[in-house]
């Protein structure tokens, strides 16, 4: 598949690749905390790349729609999502991700039906997130799905937290 233009200005730019054959299809890490990343931009990406064992997309520009580019990877072993405009509707496309290890969704707005759900991962052991409201009923539920997986609920683990309200 040949490069558009947008997409070769875009590895250029960014990685100063110059041709497809430049591109590797497996990398350890890619950081784009606080760069401007669109979801565009996230498809050139995983169109090429096919492994990253560290992916981290903090503070980026990418949302619920861009998420379903992160499928067409076929293993992703941590996946950073803070302070993205994710919502449960994500939950579906990173349901696809299943070689996933750790998922931080720390300030988004995935609730805690998100987090339940996110207990179909059958390789997650880290689980970060920062539901508006939190219902123990169903984190509890996610930690009998999952008992082997730590799960850190507004930067606290949730064994520490206090329901005393």
């Amino acid at each position: 598949m040949k490069f558009t233009t947008n997409e070769k200005r875009f590895w250029k730019t960014k990685f100063s690749y110059k041709g497809l054959k430049n591109i590797p299809e497996e990398v350890e890490q890619l950081t784009f905390r606080d760069e401007y990343l669109t979801n565009k931009e996230l498809g050139f990406i995983t169109s090429r790349i096919k492994r990253i064992e560290r992916l981290d997309l903090d503070s980026t520009s990418i949302d619920d729609d861009g998420i379903f580019n992160l499928s067409a990877m076929k293993y992703i072993g941590e996946l950073r999502l803070v302070n993205l405009e994710i919502t449960d509707k994500a939950i579906d496309d990173l349901l696809k991700l299943q070689s996933l290890k750790l998922l931080h969704l720390g300030s988004t707005k995935v609730s805690c039906d998100g987090v339940l759900r996110l207990s179909e991962l059958r390789n997650l052991k880290e689980l970060f997130a920062s539901p508006e409201k939190i219902e123990k009923e169903k984190l509890d539920e996610f930690l009998k799905h999952k008992p082997d997986c730590e799960l850190t609920i507004n930067s606290k683990p949730y064994s520490k937290i206090n329901y005393n309200f």
